[in-house]
């Protein structure tokens, strides 16, 4: 009887320790884990951004803050869940944690400032690869910006002077690619478009992408859709800005893309 009942105690207790692993194990799938940076650093949001009480899409939302909101960094949160996705902790130490989804967040220094003014007079469209960032002059004055998503690895947006040769609105996109390719993408509707080379290569809006600007022309985390690539080679951006630079930029506008 004392054996047998030793046998029971162990297994009560392996069974107990099991439920222990079992329950962590499969409620936290997924790891916040803060990394600290050296220093904290002023940068601003490159389009609609939720302002969270955590490092997650499932916290709260405190706030929307509009594109170009100036923001402090104080931190980072690393969230690992089948994959990496950065949130920048915009609140001190001290205060409340309040996150924003790094892609959101550029840093001052290289938001909303061309690197390469345009050679040339009248309306020019300037593209940024490096800043992911489109600019728009006219007679040399700078009159309007946004965040960009331009062409993936393998299928980069090309460098080089063009000119707006056609406008459509609203189209749809088919794919050049064939079906079973992993660059095959089904017919797709666009608002607002501007050829600028052909073979396809284009200004629009995407609405299936929420973030654009720097890193998001490389595989990133979208909030909204999950995991996604840089564009085949056209220049996305928000909806918002396709249209103001549809209505502002004629047939014959310049269009330079630069690394």
């Amino acid at each position: 009887m004392q054996d047998k009942g030793k046998r029971i105690f162990y297994l009560g207790s392996l069974a107990a320790l099991l439920a222990i692993i079992l329950a962590f194990g499969l409620t936290s799938p997924t790891r916040a884990v803060a990394a600290s940076t050296s220093a904290t650093w002023s940068g601003q949001t490159s389009d609609w951004a939720n302002v969270r009480t955590g490092p997650t899409t499932s916290a709260s939302i405190v706030t929307v803050d509009a594109p170009g909101t100036p923001v402090t960094v104080s931190g980072q949160a690393v969230v690992v869940a089948g994959g990496n996705s950065i949130w920048d902790r915009i609140s001190s130490a001290s205060s409340t944690p309040l996150y924003i989804y790094g892609a959101l967040v550029t840093a001052a220094s290289s938001a909303g400032t061309s690197s390469t003014a345009p050679s040339i007079e009248g309306k020019v469209i300037v593209v940024s690869l490096s800043q992911q960032w489109l600019f728009a002059y006219q007679n040399g004055q700078q009159v309007f910006n946004t965040a960009v998503m331009t062409g993936r690895p393998g299928l980069e947006t090309p460098t080089g002077t063009f000119h707006v040769f056609a406008k459509l609105s609203p189209t749809t996109f088919y794919s050049p690619f064939p079906y079973g390719s992993v660059n095959w993408y089904p017919p797709t509707y666009i608002n607002y478009a501007l050829e600028f080379l052909s073979g396809g290569f284009f200004l629009h809006d995407s609405w299936w992408h929420t973030v654009y600007g720097p890193g998001t022309n490389v595989w990133h985390y979208d909030p909204t859709y999950g995991w996604q690539n840089g564009s085949h080679g056209c220049v996305a951006m928000p909806l918002a800005a396709a249209a103001w630079l549809y209505g502002w930029a004629p047939i014959g506008t310049a269009v330079q893309i630069t690394a």
